[in-house]
């Protein structure tokens, strides 16, 4: 999805550094957000509205800067299976898990998603798997399992982690789907827009034949309907976009840093608004996760075959 060669800026501004910071407060609060709005509402009813706002709020992003929906409808069929499977179905499985698990928690599982991507990459040969990178998946895995630990005594959250494992492969294999098929045909603001508008085409019929009709607004805390909202435009909507500009001031391979920085702030929220704790081994796996990641990242360099996923894949975003 390029706007043609991206610059690949290595250091950061001190507006740089704010776009860091807003995006990953952005995607950081969102599982407060998502923790919020399961107080009355199915995972599946967050789902569809968390994309509705969202694909509406990158839409006006579109129209602003005088940008147009994709136009060919082989597109759009890519975009649909991009919406399923980077959106809808993921965030379905994340807001179905946190039902069980603590948001913070859940940040910090969802932090192997680059490595998912890595072991997905190998599978389909995109990648190679050095020795590097291999201690950082075993690492990554290490700090799941230190969470699970955790909860070997409670079967519904063992569910719960293994939903958001999934929900990080269906995000790898989103991003290597975007990579093959969908990269390079126009901007990223453009698919981006289409895939979540595409999300919430799927999302809405889905929740309203297994769930019915959502609650009427006028029996909604004004808490769930900010959370909402605020899941959709910031967490759906303003971090794509912020995210698609971080690539291009400072290039791809410094946007992930989001990483590091998206459980902290997760972790921070759970704990001050909705009074989360969290135990040994949840910190000991956040800590074993964070390490992994960063070990099977700095192997990156000269191991990618064709090309690594970078500014142009639309998929592969956290959360």
């Amino acid at each position: 999805m390029s706007a043609p060669h991206l610059p690949t800026a290595r250091s950061f501004s001190v507006g740089d550094a704010m776009v860091l910071l807003a995006l990953s407060s952005m995607w950081g609060l969102s599982f407060m957000f998502i923790e919020l709005a399961l107080r009355q509402l199915s995972p599946l009813w967050v789902v569809a509205g968390r994309t509705t706002v969202g694909g509406l709020t990158l839409l006006a992003l579109l129209l602003l800067r005088r940008g147009r929906l994709p136009a060919r409808l082989k597109l759009w069929g890519h975009l649909l299976v991009l919406g399923t499977v980077n959106n809808a179905v993921p965030w379905t499985a994340i807001a179905w898990a946190q039902q069980s698990l603590p948001s913070g928690v859940t940040a910090l599982l969802m932090a192997i998603v680059p490595t998912s991507t890595l072991v997905v990459s190998a599978l389909v040969g995109l990648e190679r798997i050095t020795r590097a990178r291999l201690v950082g998946l075993i690492l990554a895995l290490g700090g799941v399992g230190a969470i699970v630990a955790g909860d070997l005594d409670q079967p519904g959250r063992l569910l719960a982690v293994l939903a958001v494992v999934t929900a990080t492969l269906l995000y790898a294999i989103a991003a290597v789907y975007a990579r093959t098929y969908v990269s390079g045909t126009t901007k990223p603001l453009t698919l981006a827009t289409g895939q979540v508008l595409s999300a919430a085409a799927i999302a809405v019929p889905f929740a309203l034949a297994v769930d019915g009709l959502p609650p009427a607004l006028t029996s909604l805390t004004a808490t769930s309907v900010a959370s909402i909202v605020l899941l959709g435009s910031l967490g759906t909507g303003l971090a794509f976009f912020a995210f698609y500009t971080l690539i291009e001031r400072v290039g791809a391979t410094n946007a992930t840093m989001t990483t590091y920085l998206i459980p902290l702030v997760a972790l921070l929220a759970g704990a001050i608004f909705l009074n989360e704790r969290f135990g040994l081994p949840a910190l000991l796996g956040g800590a074993l996760i964070v390490l992994g990641v960063w070990l099977a990242q700095r192997g990156t360099r000269g191991t990618s075959r064709p090309r690594p996923v970078d500014a142009d894949d639309p998929a592969g975003v956290v959360n």
